[in-house]
């Protein structure tokens, strides 16, 4: 299977934000500013091959298009499409587990 793009949706960008102004505020300036850098180091090794990483136990599907990636404390979870990977959520771990089935719901 040859995946050609990397998709990230918009709302993933805004929660890993949302996340990076929180550690600015409440951990350390230079944890803030190593998210982003993080982030997309984690997100392109998913390119080379996507099945890599487990499904996403909150989304199970016959064919396991949802995955997720551990991070940390953070769960960034994507989709594999025929023809694209798109990274749909970055989600805290300390959150309830039933706002992750919302990402289902994303466009993509």
């Amino acid at each position: 299977m040859v995946i050609k793009t990397l998709v990230i949706l918009d709302i993933a960008l805004d929660e890993l934000q949302s996340e990076i102004l929180y550690h600015r505020a409440n951990t350390s300036e230079a944890f803030a500013a190593s998210m982003k850098i993080d982030f997309m180091k984690k997100v392109d090794s998913i390119l080379p091959n996507p099945y890599i990483y487990p499904e996403c136990r909150f989304l199970p599907t016959k064919t396991q298009l949802y995955r997720n990636i551990v991070w940390g404390n953070y769960l960034i979870i994507y989709k594999i499409k025929k023809n694209s990977v798109v990274v749909l959520s970055l989600f805290h771990t300390k959150q309830k587990p039933v706002k992750i089935r919302m990402v289902k719901n994303r466009n993509s």
